[in-house]
């Protein structure tokens, strides 16, 4: 977070070159491939015989492309037609320089597509490093190879609909259409795959790998935006389809932007212990101001409540009640007191993934604390939900500056560190009890509260 600048005198990613991308019944393998079905027999040039990552992107490829003969012609009109250019898979380490298509979009030297997926528009062709995509897998599922490929066709399909529109514009508008291919693949609809929502996990956190850095420029000319602003244009395309994805625009909110000087130096956090007390600050003066006068667009919320104290450094386990799981983060109605366990949970955190994971922690309980005193469940999925929904809501108020005397504004990455809490620590018990939501389904209620607010408590 940064110091507000009204209140004071003065206030590990590459970015590659071209475009780096970044169901019931049915027996499917880790990486969504059904057993039942016949490989694809869709010619990539310079593929493996026998590779498993050139089998994914093969079967992948062909799917979306049976996509898109459909979806084209509702979203665009007329046809999509073949990648004239053809689908192509290098290794650095074995290719040879002279057995590459002859591309404007590259030399004739096959590292310089090391550690890339791209696009080439002026040929109509999409290449993939193999090797790389394998390394990718192992961290974050081999679901991600298909996803790649979905990215990689969405701007091909952008060509094919003529459009021309700025970097961030268009990357997080081609994973918009990834995201409204795998909700097809989730309905059942495609050939080669079946998924179920809570397998996207891992998809979601290669974020951390596609999102620019915090402090990237959006005007950038490769901008692929944040991992906010990738993460929740693929939630918007699962959710809403790809007509929605069409829509997007540089009117699109990103949250995107520089580092000032001084977080340049300190990357934009806040100490630990300085975090604790924001954010105790933050979210009396967000309810505060939610109750009383609202926000625009979200009128006041109304109603009488004491807000809660948040304790540092005591550990809660069943401390409120003596009885239940243990929980490291939680609302004591009997003391009014939001307490936590330093060292297990907010600490590590906060080293792990920035001060605003810190924020979100504290968020959670606190929004549960708000609707205990205003009648409303306290237990089960409708309350974690909205919990998480008001924490995504408190987000979009912070970055815009719209919270009364609030000591520092969002930071670049802030936003970001909220959603990876949520991937990374949500799912627990420990955090959020009671809750059968996947990471996918927490973080698809941050974004609805960021985008729209009020989160059903009005």
């Amino acid at each position: 977070m940064r110091v507000r600048p009204t209140l004071v005198a003065a206030a590990a990613v590459t970015v590659l070159t071209a475009c780096t991308t970044t169901v019931g019944g049915v027996a499917t393998p880790a990486g969504g491939l059904r057993m039942d079905a016949t490989d694809a027999d869709l010619v990539i040039g310079l593929a493996e015989d026998g590779n498993e990552t050139d089998r994914i992107a093969r079967n992948a490829l062909a799917d979306v492309l049976d996509y898109w003969a459909v979806t084209f012609p509702e979203v665009y009109g007329g046809e999509f037609g073949e990648v004239e250019g053809g689908f192509w898979s290098i290794d650095p380490d074995e290719t040879d320089d002279d057995d590459l298509p002859r591309s404007p979009c590259f030399d004739d030297d096959v590292d310089e597509l090391a550690d890339n997926a791209l696009y080439c528009s002026p040929d109509d062709r999409i290449v993939y490093d193999r090797a790389w995509l394998e390394e990718l897998t192992d961290d974050y599922g081999p679901f991600i190879v298909a996803e790649v490929m979905a990215h990689e066709m969405a701007h091909a399909v952008q060509d094919a609909a003529g459009l021309d529109d700025p970097s961030i514009v268009a990357e997080t508008q081609a994973e918009c259409f990834a995201g409204a291919w795998t909700r097809w693949v989730v309905d059942g609809e495609s050939q080669h795959f079946a998924l179920r929502p809570a397998e996207l996990d891992d998809y979601l956190l290669g974020y951390l790998y596609f999102g620019d850095p915090a402090g990237s420029d959006p005007d950038d000319p490769s901008a692929h935006g944040s991992l906010f602003d990738q993460l929740s244009a693929f939630q918007e395309g699962y959710a809403d389809g790809p007509v929605a994805c069409a829509a997007f625009d540089e009117d699109r909110l990103y949250t995107l932007e520089p580092f000032s000087p001084e977080e340049e130096r300190n990357g934009g956090d806040l100490s630990y212990r300085e975090a604790v007390r924001f954010a105790d600050d933050l979210l009396a003066g967000f309810w505060e101001q939610a109750l009383t006068t609202g926000f625009d667009g979200v009128p006041a919320l109304g109603g009488s409540v004491d807000l809660p104290r948040i304790v540092e450094g005591e550990p809660s386990g069943s401390a409120c009640t003596g009885e239940g799981p243990e929980v490291d983060v939680e609302y004591c109605a009997a003391t009014g007191e939001i307490r936590f366990d330093e060292p297990g949970l907010l600490e590590p955190a906060h080293d792990e993934v920035g001060d605003f994971a810190v924020v979100t922690l504290l968020a959670l309980p606190y929004a549960r604390a708000v609707r205990a005193q205003l009648g409303l469940p306290t237990e089960g999925e409708e309350a974690v939900d909205s919990a998480v929904c008001t924490t995504g809501w408190l987000a979009r108020e912070f970055l815009e500056g719209e919270v009364d005397g609030a000591r520092y504004s969002l930071s670049p990455g802030d936003v970001d560190e909220a959603a990876v809490v949520l991937l990374r620590y949500g799912e627990g018990d420990n955090v959020l009890p009671g809750s059968d939501a996947n990471g996918f389904e927490l973080v698809d209620s941050f974004r609805q509260g960021f985008l729209t607010g009020g989160c059903g408590l009005s």
